[in-house]
C-alpha cells in the first residue's frame, strides 16, 4: 500500500535512511556519479529537432519583459536572449506571437495522485492527520489510490506528469520514487537529468514527506542525523521538508523542533508552514531557509494558509506550488490565480504579477539550488520554457490570466514536447504527434520525446478507476474559485 502524500511519518523511509547513512559511511562529497542507465526520455529523439531554434515573441527575462524578443536555442540550452534576431546559422525561426516564459518549477506536488478528480472536504481540519482518516477522504481518494496504484502506479505517475506539462510545468518534486519514473517532466528529487546521469534516486535534492512525531524519539534522532548529513554535504543542493501542515499546536511543534535542533539552514525548503508567525519567519530568514506556499490546498483543508505577508516582511524566499490536484490546483497556472486572488483580498495587492511569476519560476529554482540550470530565460541555462498566448504589451498579467488552453508550447532541454497542434507540426512529422483535446483546444504531444501515449494511459487508467467508483481527472483541469 502506498502511503498518503501527507501521511503520518513516524520515521523516515527506511530506504532513504539506509541510503543516507551508506553515503555518509562512504564519506562521499557528492551523490554517487554512477554510469547512466539511459538517456532522458525527453531527449531520446532530440535529433529530430537538433537544428538551432529561434523563438520570437514577448520574452520575459530576469531583467524585465521584451515586447518583441528572441530566444536562441542550441543543443538544448539557451544560446541568447535579445531584442534583435540572433545570427544562428541553420536556425528554424518560429514566430510564436506569444509570451515566452521560463518553465514552471513546482517544488511541492504528489504526482501520481493527480489521476484522481477533485475532492471537496465536508469540513476543515486541524492538521493533516485528521483528514487522512476521514472516511469521506478514504472513500473519495485514499482507497481508490491504494487499489489502483497497486498495479497501475507507473501509468498514474505518467498521467500526473502530463497534467503538470499541459499547465506549463517543466520541473517538479515527486516525493514517491519508483523505477518507472523516467522524466516526462524533470523529477527533481528522482530523475532530473541535471547531473550527467539518469540513474534513479541519485539526485542532489532530497524531499521528505514529514518528520517523525514526538512519540517516536528514536525516529527523530535518526531524522536529525540524516538531515545533518545532508545539510553538511556539499554534494546536495536542497532538503525539502513538509512541516507545520495544520493550524494546531502539534503542527507548530514540528517547526520548533527543527529550530531547536539547528536544522534551519540555507539548503532548507519548508513546505506549508501554516501556523508560523513573524518570529518563526525571522528565524527562517536568518538561516536562509525558504518556504513553499500552497494556498489552494491549505484553504480547502484547513480554511487558511501561511502568513505570506509576514514571511515576505521577514525576508524569506517564498515559492508557489499546488501541492496536488486532489485539493490543490490542477496546474501551476491555476495556483497562480489562487495566489493572486489571495494577495488582492488579504495582502492589499502587495504582490505584483511579476513577483508572482517569479514565485513559480526563479524563486523555487534558487531555493532548490538549481538556478544554474533552470528557472529563467538566460544564456547558458537549459531551454526549459513555455510559450503562452496573451497580450504582449502586458505579459505578466497575461500569465496570471492564462490557463492550459493558452499554452502554445512547452520545451524541455530544447525539445518541443507539447503544444498547439499547428505549432508542433513545425518541429515534428505528423506521424510523431498525438492529437489531444485540452480545455477545448487542439494540442499535440510528441510521442518520440514523451515516451507515452495519452490515449494508451487513459485506456489503462479509466477502467481501473471506474472499478473503484471514481473517474480519471482531465488533463486540462479547472480554474479555482477565488479564496475567501
Amino acid at each position: 500500500m502506498r502511503a498518503s502524500p501527507h501521511s503520518s511519518v513516524r520515521r523516515l523511509a527506511p530506504a532513504l535512511l539506509a541510503w543516507l547513512f551508506a553515503a555518509g559511511c562512504a564519506d562521499q562529497s557528492e551523490p554517487d556519479p554512477s554510469p547512466p542507465v539511459a538517456p532522458l526520455i525527453m531527449a531520446q529523439e532530440a535529433s529530430a529537432v537538433s537544428a538551432p531554434i529561434i523563438l520570437r515573441g514577448a520574452v520575459v527575462t530576469a531583467d524585465g519583459a521584451l515586447k518583441q524578443g528572441y530566444v536562441g536555442i542550441v543543443g538544448g540550452r539557451i544560446q541568447s536572449v535579445s531584442s534583435r534576431q540572433p545570427d544562428l546559422p541553420g536556425a528554424e525561426v518560429i514566430r510564436t506571437d506569444g509570451i515566452v516564459i521560463p518553465g514552471f518549477v513546482d517544488l511541492h506536488n504528489h504526482v501520481p495522485w493527480n489521476v484522481l478528480p477533485r475532492w471537496h472536504p465536508l469540513r476543515r481540519y486541524a492538521n493533516r492527520y485528521e483528514w487522512q482518516v476521514d472516511p469521506d477522504y478514504l472513500r473519495a481518494a485514499g482507497t481508490p489510490f491504494d487499489h489502483v496504484g497497486a498495479s497501475h502506479f507507473c501509468a498514474m505517475n505518467a498521467w500526473g506528469e502530463l497534467r503538470a506539462l499541459v499547465g506549463g510545468t517543466t520541473s517538479i518534486m515527486a516525493t514517491q520514487p519508483d523505477p518507472c519514473i523516467h522524466g516526462l517532466v524533470r523529477n527533481l528529487d528522482f530523475n532530473s537529468g541535471f547531473y550527467g546521469t539518469t540513474e534513479l534516486d541519485r539526485e542532489h535534492i532530497v524531499s521528505v514527506l514529514g518528520i517523525p512525531l514526538p512519540d517516536d524519539p528514536s525516529g527523530r534522532a535518526d531524522f536529525v542525523n540524516a538531515a545533518r548529513f545532508l545539510i553538511g554535504n556539499p554534494g546536495f543542493e536542497a532538503l525539502a521538508l513538509h512541516v507545520a501542515e495544520g493550524i494546531d499546536a502539534s503542527s507548530e511543534e514540528e517547526f520548533t523542533f527543527l529550530q531547536a535542533q539547528s536544522l534551519l539552514n540555507p539548503k532548507g525548503v519548508l513546505i506549508h508552514g501554516i501556523p508560523l508567525g513573524p518570529p518563526d519567519f525571522r528565524a527562517m530568514a536568518d538561516a536562509g531557509t525558504a518556504l513553499v506556499w500552497s494556498p489552494r490546498s491549505n484553504l480547502e483543508l484547513y480554511g487558511t494558509t501561511a502568513d505570506v505577508g509576514a514571511d515576505l516582511d521577514a525576508g524569506v524566499e517564498v515559492a508557489l506550488a499546488p501541492d496536488w490536484a486532489v485539493t490543490g490546483s490542477a496546474t501551476m497556472l491555476d495556483e497562480l490565480k489562487t495566489a493572486d486572488a489571495w494577495d488582492r483580498r488579504h495582502l492589499q495587492g502587495r504582490l505584483t504579477p511579476r513577483q508572482l511569476l517569479d514565485m513559480a519560476t526563479s524563486v523555487p529554482a534558487h531555493a532548490a539550488g538549481i538556478d544554474d540550470e533552470v528557472g529563467a530565460l538566460r544564456a547558458g541555462l537549459r531551454a526549459d520554457l513555455v510559450v503562452l498566448r496573451g497580450d504582449a504589451t502586458d505579459p505578466y498579467s497575461s500569465v496570471l490570466r492564462a490557463g492550459p488552453r493558452e499554452v502554445q508550447l512547452v520545451m524541455i532541454d530544447g525539445v518541443p514536447l507539447y503544444g498547439d497542434a499547428t505549432l508542433m507540426r513545425k518541429f515534428w512529422a505528423a506521424a510523431d504527434l498525438e492529437r489531444i483535446d485540452v480545455a477545448n483546444a487542439a494540442k499535440a504531444l510528441a510521442i518520440p520525446a514523451a515516451g507515452v501515449s495519452v490515449a494508451g494511459l487513459a485506456a489503462e487508467l479509466a477502467p481501473a478507476l471506474a472499478a473503484e467508483g471514481t473517474s480519471l481527472a482531465p488533463l486540462g483541469g479547472i480554474d479555482p474559485p477565488e479564496p475567501e
